[in-house]
């Protein structure tokens, strides 16, 4: 009998190991002011903001951030090793009058809803005009990656008391499973404590 537990034990402790072995963050490149840790094994234009290898259930895979032409088109893609190769499974495209930028320290790879496949997280932000207003401000972005589907937190941060600020979340929000809106709404007021924003969501 005991030895039948300590096969059962030991079996169970195995299983948990292989579990947490397989997933994995690697940072290969933290900014854009710091040299790669080791070359990037997908080709890409412009200059690199981040990146991060990554494993999970569903595999290895890359996340790549990259600016072009000055820093006024934002590309973030991320790949699935393939038969030895990365292919690309999704990217996000952003494009501004003024350089963009990532909010460094930000991204996110996280299992929120416990499914053994990484969540993730990027903010970014950038400088914007409004003429008629003669206003200036930031324009931040929260983009969450769940299940293939991407969803996005919106703000404007005005640079002047005497403009409003502005926030916007996807509707498609509301379809998210409660845990992993919940956790998304407090790191944004996260970000917003840090950055000292006038717009929180008050998550619970």
């Amino acid at each position: 009998m005991n030895k039948l537990f300590f096969v059962l034990t030991a079996a169970i402790t195995l299983a948990v190991q292989q579990s947490d072995a397989q997933m994995y963050v690697k940072t290969i490149q933290a900014n854009d002011t710091v040299p790669a840790k080791a070359p990037i094994p997908v080709k890409f234009e412009g200059k690199v903001q981040e990146c991060y290898e990554y494993k999970d259930a569903a595999g290895q895979h890359l996340l790549l951030a990259t600016a072009t032409e000055e820093g006024k088109n934002f590309f973030c893609t991320a790949y699935t090793k393939i038969n030895g190769a990365y292919a690309q499974d999704w990217q996000i495209k952003d494009f501004a009058e003024s350089e963009i930028g990532m909010a460094d320290d930000y991204t996110k790879f996280v299992d929120i809803d416990k499914d053994g496949v990484y969540e993730t997280i990027i903010v970014y932000s950038y400088w914007i005009e409004k003429p008629k207003e003669k206003f200036v401000g930031t324009n931040w972005k929260l983009m969450l990656h769940y299940k293939n589907k991407k969803y996005a937190i919106r703000a404007y941060e005005p640079d002047s008391d005497s403009d409003e600020p502005e926030l916007t979340m996807d509707k498609s929000f509301d379809e998210l499973p409660k845990a992993v809106k919940a956790y998304v709404t407090r790191y944004w007021d996260k970000l917003a404590k840090d950055q000292s924003f006038h717009m929180m969501l008050n998550a619970k």
